[in-house]
This record gives structure tokens, sequence and C-alpha cells, in this order.
């Protein structure tokens, strides 16, 4: 049983290690242009910085190029959505108009014919609250 016991342990601990180690993953490009500490050449560390310098630049000036890109596109999206909207809803207006007699009748809220007490009697229009108005 002691030896159960001490075999089970040693494996959990092993086991609890692969999965502690297998989720801390390495950064792979991340600065891949990074300039090791341990360089002594001073002029290989300047042309290594100077390396680093053009392709943050070179990185900027893409981003900045999609991102123009991006705008545009994103306006033009919005004009053609705009279009399809006024043309839809003209199409609706024709399609309201084309059957227009053979729609249902609705009340619209708030008018005195949805409100009325019982079907059949007329409402008083003295029930209305009265409001009052500053001076």
């Amino acid at each position: 049983m002691k030896r159960f016991s001490i075999v089970s342990l040693t494996c959990s601990i092993i086991i609890m290690l692969t999965v502690l180690t297998a989720g801390v993953k390495e950064k792979k490009g991340a600065d891949f242009l990074r300039i090791n500490d341990n360089i002594q050449n001073k002029e290989l560390r300047a042309e290594l910085e100077g390396l680093r310098d053009e392709f943050k630049f070179e990185r900027t000036r893409i981003h900045d190029y999609y991102k123009e890109k991006i705008e545009g596109i994103k306006e033009s999206r919005g004009n053609e959505m705009r279009t399809i909207k006024k043309d839809f809803s003209e199409r609706r207006e024709v399609l309201m108009k084309k059957y227009f007699g053979k729609m249902r009748k609705k009340t619209q809220i708030g008018t005195t014919e949805q409100i009325d007490k019982r079907p059949g009697e007329k409402k008083d229009l003295n029930d209305k609250k009265n409001i009052r108005k500053p001076k």
C-alpha cells in the first residue's frame, strides 16, 4: 500500500508538471528582431538597431495604408446601404399603394375608437384628465 501511494503521488506530480508546462507557449515571431545582449560588436549592434527601426517604420506604413483603405471601403459600404434602403423603401411604397384597399385597417394608438370602454358605447370626451398649464 505504501508503494502504491508513492507511485501514484509521483505520477500525479509528473502529470501536473506536464499540464503546467504545456500551457506555456512561446511567442513565435513576436519580437524576432530582438537584439541579443551578448553581442559585443558595436557596428553589428548599430546595424541591427537600424534594421529594427526600419522594420518598425515599414510596418507602421503598411498599417496606415490598409487603415485608409478600410475607411474608404466602410464609406462605400455605407453609401451602398443607403441607396439599397432608399430603393427598397420606394419599392415598399409601390406595394403599399398597390394593395392599399386590401390591407386590414388598423386604428392608431391613442385614438378614441381604440380606447372605448365597452364596444358599442361611445366614449365621453369629459372623461379626459385636465392638464394644467403653467402661467
